[in-house]
Parts: C-alpha cells; structure tokens; sequence
C-alpha cells in the first residue's frame, strides 16, 4: 500500500518539531537563540528530513547524514559556543530526535533513512510542540537548572598570582572587540589587596573614566574593554592575564575589572564557554 506524503505538510509538521527540539536541546544547555536563528534553523533542519523521501540508503550512510544534518542544524541555530558546549547541544537535540524516533513503534508511523512520518495533524502537533516546550520551562522554572559550583584558578598578572573562585557562565561572551582575545570578569574588590601597588593605582587613578564611559587618558597603562549591563554602557580597565586550574593554562587573556554595588556571589572571576573549556571544567 502506498502512502501519499504532502511536501508541504511534511515540511511544516517537522519545521514545528524542529523548533520545539532546538528550544528543548536550549534550555536543557542553559543557550539562547535569536528567533531569526530559531527559524533558519528549524527549516534547515526540515529540509533535512526530504531525505524520507529518497530510496532506502545503506544504514551507515543513513546515520552519518543523520549526524551531519543534526550537527549543522544546531550550528545554524546556536553557533558554535566551544567544543564542549556545541557537543552538550547536539547530544540533547540528538537526543531528543531519537526520542521522536522512537515513535516508529507507534500504530500509523512509517520511517526512512532514520527519519519519521508522523500521522499527526500541524495544527495538533504544534499544539504538542508548544505544551512540551511550556511544561519543560515550568519544569525549568520550578527545579532550576544544573548550577556549575565555583572551582579554584589562580590568575597571573602584572607580575602577580591571584588566587580567584571562578565561576563558568554559558552566557557570558564579553570579549575585546579590537583585536578579539577572550575577557574574564574579576571582581575588584575581593581581589585589590593581592594586586601589585602600581596596578591599583593606575586602576584607581581615574575610575569616573570607566564608570562614565569616557576614553581612557594615554599612558595609563591599562586597556579598556566596552562592556554592556544593565544599567548600561560602560569601560571597564583590562590588563593582559593568564589563568592556570590545575595543570591547564590559558594564555592571552584580558582580565577586566568590576566594582560591584552589590556582591555577587560566591565567585570573584567569571568566564565564559571557549575559556571553561580551554581550562578543562
């Protein structure tokens, strides 16, 4: 018996669940996507799923257009935020297809070159879509997500090793936008005693410059990174650093500067995804 497939039902139904996996594989990740991204890359990734309609292909060429076409889709949505990190989203969103794969042992479902015909309807399944991603947000609301503890590092700068308690913030991307190196955050204050006398001064020297966003005077000695908060624009002062977790290090680095109103937590330096993963945490 054969079965009549809609191109353009089969293209909306899977742009739907698509979505719904690349919003799941998100939270579950602690990353976020514009929805211009969200949109290029569920249609990617519905596309990818024509391949239901081509003849039978050998199982291992089945499953490496599986992972290639589950790797690109989550590039295209998320970037690529570090090997760990861009793996951590491709398990999940692999992981929830496989879950979607899994339906082929429902009544009505047929499945080639490891992809899926769903007997639903697109209204009913973004419906579906749209409970499943509301009921993992409450569940994501409720319990929190996994929170990555502080670990030790030490940071060298100017001459001197500061012991810190860094904190890995997937959300987290400050970097210089002149030449590109990778930023870490320190909090001043914890820290200003372990600093070298002639660093505090020139970070004290003029501190309404950053605080106010004017340009830093020359020879100052110390760079300023652009940095947008919450309360908004800002320089914060940087100077070349190093930092070293166990037998890791990683070099060049800008380490900048915050003096909190409030404190913050427990941390007194944060970074980001590429720094986490060059540091092996």
């Amino acid at each position: 018996m054969k079965t009549v497939v809609f191109v353009d039902e089969l293209l909306l139904v899977n742009f739907a669940a698509a979505a719904a996996l690349l919003l799941g594989a998100g939270l579950l990740c602690g990353r976020c996507c514009t929805g211009l991204r969200l949109c290029v890359g569920s249609a990617a990734a519905a596309a990818s799923t024509l391949a239901l309609l081509a003849p039978p292909w050998p199982a291992p060429l089945a499953i490496l257009y599986k992972i290639a076409s589950c790797c690109g889709v989550v590039a295209v949505c998320y970037g690529v935020p570090g090997a760990r990190s861009f793996a951590r989203l491709c398990g999940w969103y692999a992981a929830l297809n496989g879950l979607l794969c899994g339906a082929v042992v429902l009544p009505g479902v047929q499945a080639n070159n490891l992809n899926v015909l769903l007997p639903v309807r697109p209204g009913r399944l973004l419906l579906c879509c749209a409970g499943v991603y509301a009921l993992l947000r409450g569940l994501l609301a409720v319990f929190g997500r996994p929170q990555r503890g502080c670990f030790a590092a030490v940071l060298h700068l100017a001459g001197a090793a500061v012991p810190v308690q860094a904190y890995h913030d997937t959300g987290f991307t400050l970097q210089d936008p002149l030449a590109g190196r990778r930023v870490v955050l320190v909090q001043y204050p914890p820290v200003r005693s372990r600093l070298p006398a002639p660093l505090r001064e020139k970070l004290e020297a003029h501190r309404e410059l950053y605080d106010i966003g004017a340009a830093p005077p020359p020879g100052l000695g110390v760079q300023f990174v652009p940095c947008a908060a919450v309360t908004g624009h800002c320089l914060l002062p940087a100077v070349p650093a190093v930092l070293c977790c166990g037998q890791r290090r990683v070099p060049g680095l800008l380490a900048a500067f915050c003096a909190p109103d409030a404190p913050t937590g427990a941390w007194t330096l944060l970074l980001g995804d590429d720094v986490a993963e060059e540091a092996g945490v």
